[in-house]
Order: C-alpha cells, then sequence, then structure tokens
C-alpha cells in the first residue's frame, strides 16, 4: 500500500473517530513519538555497556564458549 493511500485512510479514522478512539491514537502516536526518540543503550548503566562492549571484544577475539558446550555444563539445572 503506498504510504499516500496509507495516511488517507487513517486520515478517514480519524476524521469519523469518537472521542475514545482519537485518545487512542493520542497516545499510541505519543507513545511512537518517545520510542523513536529514545535510545536503550543510553537507559544503559555504565556496568552493562561495559559488560556489553567486552563481550563484542570477547567475540572479536574468538574467545566464546560454543551454545551445546554451555548447554551441557548447565544442563543439571534445566
Amino acid at each position: 500500500m503506498k504510504e499516500k493511500d496509507l495516511k488517507q485512510r487513517v486520515l478517514g479514522y480519524v476524521q469519523e473517530a469518537d472521542e475514545e478512539l482519537l485518545l487512542l491514537i493520542e497516545e499510541l502516536a505519543e507513545t511512537y513519538t518517545q520510542q523513536t526518540k529514545e535510545d536503550w543503550w543510553d537507559k544503559l548503566s555504565a556496568e552493562e555497556k561495559a559488560s556489553i562492549q567486552k563481550g563484542l571484544e570477547d567475540a572479536d577475539k574468538n574467545k566464546v564458549v560454543p551454545h551445546n558446550e554451555v548447554m551441557r555444563l548447565f544442563e543439571k539445572w534445566h
């Protein structure tokens, strides 16, 4: 569906909407706008960011344990 057609359909819904639907649309738009402005990385603590960075460095150096080996090691807790 073309963006222009979609916009026309959505505008049609808005034109016909009752207050409840308008409030729902407003909440959806505000939530979407807020989520697109926020980057999940910015919400992480310094410790979390450091841990992720360390994991990426380890992976680059091939210092990893294969999934099947990890699963075998922790099998007794499954």
